[in-house]
């Protein structure tokens, strides 16, 4: 039955949430929003608020197994400040009737910026003469509306741009076109990875294939690839590997030392600009599901 507002509304570590967000959810709670640093204990100070919530609102980090779930039996409706489900178990949500509900597209635009800005940084400032884009080959991994914004970016800068996915996809002439996977690794200058979060997509073999001085971006949450691969093949070659705080969440410290791996401090997808928008849409989706 619709409903005015919850009961208590509850903010994971995960979540992030600007002042503006907490504003924006006080009245959409009966209690006052509970912002959580961990999650609680049955006897810790919020556990009995935090026992009543029937909304939960959690980040891209926040893992909702069963076993957290099960932990909240007024729980109805989980709202994820984050495009991947991959960490929260929709079976188990299914059967408790728990409607789970992602945000899509906000950090589109932040996202490709970062990845052709740093094609440009290591082609133009990378130590030596500085390059150009144009001419050069960008090979994408996985071909979301990500990829398909940098692609349309690249072919601008007059880069020639080939994408990789498991089926073959058709495309107009004036579009990146599709190549076999060996294909694209093997003639790229240029790499960025959009595969699906969390899934290891290429192998070390796959790997060895890329040229040794090929840029390659990775934005994806969790490494394309196993960390031992990554390493190994790393070792021995001269291009730079770039991360973001996504892809790099879970990586080792023996990891990050690797010559020629970079990692940035910082989520690409993370903007002024994508923070207001994912807000927006966490915020559109939790009221819609007071009407349900």
């Amino acid at each position: 039955m619709p409903t005015s507002v919850f009961q208590q509304v509850s903010l994971l570590p995960g979540l992030w949430p600007s002042p503006g967000l907490l504003d924006a959810l006080r009245p959409l709670s009966e209690r006052p929003p509970l912002r959580l640093s961990e999650w609680p204990s049955p006897d810790s100070e919020p556990g009995e608020s935090f026992a009543r919530t029937d909304a939960l609102l959690a980040g891209w980090k926040d893992r909702l197994d069963a076993g957290h779930l099960s932990q909240l039996p007024a729980l109805r409706y989980v709202g994820l400040r984050a495009t991947s489900t991959d960490r929260v178990d929709l079976d188990h949500a299914r059967r408790a009737g728990i409607t789970v509900s992602p945000i899509y597209g906000y950090g589109d635009i932040g996202t490709a910026e970062f990845v052709i800005e740093q094609l440009l940084v290591h082609t133009r400032h990378s130590g030596g003469a500085p390059g150009e884009l144009a001419g050069r080959r960008l090979g994408l991994i996985g071909y979301g509306p990500v990829a398909r914004r940098v692609g349309k970016v690249a072919m601008a800068l007059a880069m020639d741009v080939l994408f990789h996915t498991p089926r073959h996809r058709s495309t107009a002439a004036d579009e990146p076109r599709w190549a076999p996977l060996a294909e694209l690794l093997g003639s790229a200058d240029c790499l960025s990875f959009h595969s699906p979060a969390y899934r290891h997509v290429v192998t070390l073999q796959d790997l060895c294939r890329i040229p040794e001085g090929a840029v390659v971006v990775v934005t994806t949450l969790g490494l394309p690839m196993a960390e031992t691969d990554l390493r190994a093949w790393q070792a021995d070659r001269s291009g730079p590997v770039i991360l973001d705080s996504c892809a790099a969440h879970a990586v080792s410290e023996s990891t990050r030392l690797v010559p020629g791996i970079d990692v940035h401090d910082l989520y690409a997808a993370r903007t002024t600009e994508s923070v207001k928008r994912a807000e927006a849409q966490l915020l559109e989706n939790l009221t819609a599901a007071l009407r349900l």
